[in-house]
């Protein structure tokens, strides 16, 4: 027995990560997911993103709420990889609750930048489950040891998603995929009970579901970010300080660099289908100057006109080259 437990305690420290990482107490960092993914090193500007709720299309049902926590480990995985500046919504229940938002002034507008509101997501990352598989479901049951719970598990689960990103001004799919996660293990599942924290590692993402379900949301990351990688980088003039900077919404919270070199352009005019009266898109604007980032503050920069438009109005938009 004394052998038994001495082990069973080095199986928890092993897994110690894993414990402080429910707990808050660790971070991913960007280098490692990056390199989980396998999408290199990223030194780009960062786009705006949400997630919201995956709808359950295959009517699953268990003890997890499958679409949340799928939305939940998007929202984790699209931060961890650095690459985006994550809006986190409680409710997000779907792209016109986005446009309200912003229309209700509880949002940064698109063109107006308001001091200490809600920043509103140009993209929102969702989709749908489509098929769940699986031969045995997971659990928390086993015998506890003085304070420590072990359970032997076999089981095999398979997810189908559609994967979605929307943009919220129009409210257009702009990208989707259809994934396939699976998982199948044969383990050990351990959870702590000591100090009055429970760290239950048979929970969703020990359970085949919920390992099936982070290989999805980790190919879900991958094809957001790659597909992101095409969409041009996007702000706004704020104003023209005194001395003649033109300030913009976009610090270095988005990857903003002193040295980085913008084009300022006419906000182009929303084109609506004459039939339906839906969105279609935005025309693009003409470019009216350039502009290079002088200073960089968390959430704004300040930048030098290099060429045209010297009075840029608040609301003119500024693109990444």
């Amino acid at each position: 027995m004394r052998c038994f437990y001495g082990a069973l305690v080095l199986s928890v420290g092993l897994m110690a990560g894993d414990a402080l990482a429910l707990w808050g107490k660790a971070t991913t960092k960007t280098e490692s997911s990056n390199a989980d993914m396998k999408l290199g090193e990223y030194k780009g500007l960062k786009h705006a993103i949400g997630c919201k709720d995956f709808e359950n299309q295959a009517g699953w049902s268990g003890s997890w709420d499958l679409g949340k926590n799928l939305s939940i480990m998007l929202e984790s995985a699209l931060y961890d990889s650095g690459r985006f500046v994550v809006v986190e919504r409680e409710k997000l229940t779907d792209v016109i609750a986005e446009q309200d938002l912003a229309a209700s002034g509880r949002a940064a507008k698109s063109k107006v930048a308001q001091t200490g509101k809600i920043r509103s997501a140009r993209y929102i990352g969702s989709g749908a489950v489509t098929g769940v598989e699986e031969s045995q479901s997971g659990g928390g049951g086993g015998v506890s040891f003085g304070g420590f719970r072990v359970g032997g598990s076999k089981s095999e689960a398979q997810i189908n998603l559609i994967v979605k990103l929307i943009d919220t001004t129009t409210g257009e799919i702009v990208a989707k995929e259809s994934i396939v996660g699976k998982a199948g293990n044969t383990g050990l599942s351990v959870g702590m009970s000591k100090f009055g924290i429970d760290t239950d590692l048979g929970g969703f993402k020990k359970t085949p579901i919920g390992q099936a379900a982070q290989d999805c949301i980790n190919q879900a990351a991958i094809f957001i970010a790659k597909k992101m990688e095409e969409f041009p980088f996007e702000g706004s003039v704020i104003k023209v300080s005194k001395s003649g900077q033109v300030i913009i919404n976009r610090g270095s919270e988005f990857g903003m660099e002193v040295g980085q070199e913008l084009v300022m352009t006419e906000e182009g005019e929303t084109l609506m289908d004459p039939d339906s009266g839906a969105i279609l898109g935005q025309e693009e604007g003409a470019v009216i100057g350039k502009i290079k980032v002088a200073k960089v503050d968390e959430k704004m920069s300040y930048a030098d006109v290099l060429d045209g438009e010297k009075q840029p109005a608040s609301g003119t938009v500024v693109k990444g080259e």
